[in-house]
């Protein structure tokens, strides 16, 4: 797991403790800091894929990790 997704754990975990309220004014205070500009942001093209090959349940099946006995093991 990555730095920045750790942090984004520590902060979701922090966030539900919250209550309801304040959750809701953490969203807004966070939406407020994203660019309010569009041409800021990076937004995808309509049909900027078309015609690309769709991603298979075998495509998610190779990345998987497949741990042998001895890495379940610790060793």
């Amino acid at each position: 797991m990555t730095i920045s997704n750790r942090l984004i754990e520590q902060i979701v975990g922090q966030a539900i403790q919250l209550p309801f309220n304040e959750r809701l004014n953490l969203i807004h205070r966070i939406i407020d800091t994203l660019p309010q500009d569009l041409d800021q942001c990076q937004l995808l093209t309509y049909g900027q894929f078309q015609g690309a090959r769709m991603s298979t349940e075998k495509d998610f099946l190779v990345p998987e990790w497949q741990p042998t006995e001895a890495e379940l093991d610790g060793a």
